[in-house]
């Protein structure tokens, strides 16, 4: 929510600097994301009056305007001819500068003729989107004004989180009573003032509600004789610094009250109603009704619409309809002030895909007190800047409910705070909130007035006592009740898991848990379930893997320039089954130079950076069964990748994509990755940790290549070697596997880097050829291994 400063303080007038104010409202909860001031770079802007507008000798599309601010002429060139003769119009001079141009303004030549400046559109004057020609100035200015003071565009905006829970806060009003309730300022409610004509709105138009459950009340004003045009520019200043389009002065009324006290609102042309009548309905199956974006809306009978007695002309606290829209020609208006239920409005715009400012206070609750005083002030505004009439009395159907009330106990606030709240302490704050206060019993009975729909029991009064009095006096005392704690297995694993690999100098992303056909059809997963309700046409099924969300990461960081990726994740997979099976998984891909260079260069990264990366994990979970079995299926490389196995059971894959997959989502070059299955990682780690002593002897190194058959796994032999060496390994790490002649076929070699090293003493080179000896033998014996050198 975007809120105006100098708006804030018409309601509620604190003293405190712009930044002051930003702290205290985040202090209070309500966080100020950051501050704007739009209309900084607003400078040397005049007010000036047009002497003549004449055509361009030397161009039919620019003009000549002759203007004066007072103490000077000056000519301009002029790219539109909307203003004429006497009209007051926006200049900026030589050195002047503007929120829409990013250069100070100077004198230059267009086409012969010298322009001394520039006039203004509204765009370019940072007070609405419109550039469609310069801002014609309706108001009492008077040339040579300094147009940011007249126009009071000196302002700053604050931007606030707003949370589900506090709809109120959509509203000026709504931060006025937080400001109030924090610093002790009164607050001030817009002033409502108008002269009512002698004729009745409930002579000129009737409301009937069919549907008084979806829409508990509807108040209809009539303004008559409007003269649809322009807002007072100050108007639509804060209109779009709040984040809305102006768009003229009647439809400005409904949008300006929106947003000074949250109640949404909608003008009809009353003429444009079928005798004049309002009614609030269900809708037919397959109705259709044209939105004011120019979209067919074909609806359903959950939906609720306004209708007058042949048609739909609005869904009900969504959007209005093009048919009885508001346009320069209305004269007489239906100004349409309701409350709707949260639910029903919820589902509409759901369902239509369509959010507007309306249904989005409407969906998270609207004050329903507030309808007639909104409906009040917008008539008011609307009688005042377009010169209508407001017709006496309103059409009213349907009564708010009766407010809540609420028991708060001091005794359980101050249990819960940690430090003694008193019952004055209690009223004190609930009041500066603007509750009423009744004791009862030793308790106090609070009224919720209709705009805290957020508070439903006990434990919300206790949360807004902290809020004004203040988060630096909740209390630090431990419960007198010990209760159970620590990190929940899974959670603990996952952890460790995330820690192994951010230490193997991965980063964590996180992607949403949703599939595209094109990521099932590149994981070979042709049953994928589909979701009812997805968020977009695209990703309409549950992902089976984390790789395509992985690889869509490393492409987008990839087109940023980022040349050497290395990412995981950590998250739950879904698999077909009566009911869906959720597994969780870790995954990551590896692109791009490894670390590691050879002749200057460095190389890709390829299988076996991978699977240092795997080893790094299962070192860290304590995993100690595990091997490396055949090639994986689709999408891998069938000579670059395999099947992890732990303790005999399959629990994911290792290794490089296949050229084609990585083509297929466009990823050049070596593309390394990995999947396993949580759980089975799990089963397969060990909780105990063993300790032993740091060595304080040095090592005997030997180099041992042995001859084994192709399909003999490098581990198993590995695993072989060091249980063969009595203890006497401290190390042996694979650094060449070779095949071809002078092999035999069907065979390889495995060369291993060994370490013995006794606890004890130095061994001797002597000793460390005798415990070759048994190595040699069980491999032998083992594999039908043969020692080629070492």
């Amino acid at each position: 929510m975007r809120i105006v400063v100098s708006w804030l303080r018409e309601l509620c007038p604190a003293e405190e600097t712009v930044e002051e104010l930003a702290h205290l409202l985040t202090a209070k909860g309500a966080n100020v994301e950051r501050i704007d001031r739009p209309w900084q770079r607003l400078s040397g802007v005049s007010v000036a009056r047009v002497l003549e507008v004449r055509d361009h000798p030397r161009s039919e599309k620019l003009c000549l305007a002759r203007i004066t601010t007072g103490s000077a002429e000056r000519e301009v060139v002029v790219g539109v001819r909307n203003m004429a003769a006497g009209d007051l119009v926006p200049y900026a001079g030589p050195g002047a500068t503007v929120p829409g141009l990013p250069d100070p303004i100077s004198a230059r030549e267009i086409r012969g003729v010298l322009s001394s400046g520039m006039l203004c559109s509204p765009r370019e004057l940072g007070i609405s989107a419109d550039h469609g020609g310069i801002l014609v100035l309706r108001e009492d200015f008077a040339p040579g004004d300094d147009f940011a003071s007249v126009a009071k565009l000196d302002d700053a905006v604050l931007d606030i989180e707003v949370t589900p829970n506090r709809p109120d806060l959509m509203s000026v009003i709504g931060v006025a009573r937080e400001v109030a309730a924090a610093t002790g300022v009164p607050l001030r409610p817009p002033e409502v003032s108008f002269v009512e004509a002698d004729s009745r709105a409930a002579d000129h138009a009737t409301v009937e509600v069919l549907d008084e459950e979806r829409c508990p009340r509807y108040l209809a004003r009539v303004v008559h004789g409007v003269t649809v045009g322009p807002s007072p520019v100050s108007v639509q200043a804060r209109l779009f610094a709040s984040g809305m389009r102006p768009l003229s002065n009647v439809v400005d009324a409904t949008n300006y009250v929106l947003l000074e006290l949250g109640q949404p609102l909608h003008p009809f042309d009353l003429h444009s109603l079928a005798d004049s009548a309002i009614v609030v309905r269900r809708a037919g199956e397959g109705e259709a009704l044209v939105s004011l974006d120019g979209v067919e809306r074909r609806l359903i009978v959950e939906d609720l619409v306004i209708a007058d007695r042949e048609k739909a002309v609005a869904i009900a606290g969504v959007v209005g309809s093009a048919d009885a829209e508001v346009s320069a020609g209305t004269v007489d208006v239906l100004l349409e002030s309701a409350h709707f239920r949260p639910a029903g409005v919820l589902r509409t715009a759901r369902r239509l895909d369509l959010r507007t400012e309306a249904s989005v206070r409407f969906e998270r609750g609207c004050d329903p007190e507030g309808v007639p005083g909104a409906a009040d002030r917008a008539a008011a505004l609307m009688a005042r800047w377009s010169g209508g009439t407001v017709l006496a009395g309103s059409i009213d159907v349907g009564k708010p409910p009766p407010r809540r009330r609420v028991m708060l106990r001091p005794s359980r606030a101050s249990l819960i705070v940690g430090h003694e709240v008193s019952a004055e302490d209690a009223v004190q704050a609930v009041e500066r909130l603007g509750m009423r206060v009744t004791p009862e019993d030793g308790l106090l009975q609070v009224e919720i007035p209709g705009y805290r729909v957020d508070l439903q029991q006990e434990i919300d009064l206790i949360e807004d006592v902290i809020r004004v009095r203040g988060y630096h006096l909740v209390g630090s005392t431990l419960p007198a009740i010990r209760h159970p704690g620590g990190t929940p297995e899974s959670y603990a694993l996952r952890r460790r898991l995330q820690e192994a690999l951010v230490r193997a100098g991965l980063r964590e992303t996180w992607s949403l848990s949703f599939a595209s056909p094109a990521d099932l059809e590149l994981m070979s997963h042709s049953d994928g379930i589909r979701v009812s309700n997805p968020l977009s046409a695209e990703e309409a099924f549950l992902r089976s893997s984390l790789v395509p969300g992985l690889l869509r990461a490393a492409r987008r960081n990839l087109s940023r320039q980022v040349r050497s990726i290395a990412l995981f994740e950590v998250g739950t997979v879904f698999l077909p089954g009566d009911p869906v099976e959720e597994r969780q998984r870790v995954a990551f891909v590896l692109i791009g130079s490894s670390s590691e260079t050879m002749l200057g260069r460095p190389p890709q990264v390829d299988f076996f950076d991978a699977k240092g990366v795997l080893e790094t994990v299962m070192e860290a979970l304590g995993v100690q069964e595990w091997i490396l079995s055949p090639p994986a299926d689709v999408p891998f490389h069938p000579a670059r990748s395999c099947t992890i196995s732990l303790a005999g059971e399959a629990a994911g894959s290792l290794g490089e994509l296949h050229p084609r997959a990585a083509d297929r989502v466009d990823l050049p070059g070596r593309v390394a990755v990995a999947e396993l299955d949580v759980q089975a990682l799990a089963r397969a780690r060990s909780s105990d940790v063993s300790y032993r002593e740091v060595p304080r002897f040095p090592p005997v190194s030997r180099d041992l290549a042995f001859q084994v058959d192709d399909r003999v796994p490098a581990g198993a032999v590995r695993t072989a070697l060091i249980e063969a060496a009595g203890g006497l390994v401290g190390s042996a790490e694979v650094f060449d596997v070779f095949s071809g002649e002078p092999l035999p076929p069907g065979k390889k070699s495995l060369a291993f880097s060994v370490e013995f090293r006794a606890p004890d003493r130095t061994l001797t080179d002597a000793e460390a050829d005798e415990v070759v000896i048994p190595i040699v033998a069980r491999l032998r014996r083992d594999f039908g291994a043969e020692l080629r050198s070492g």
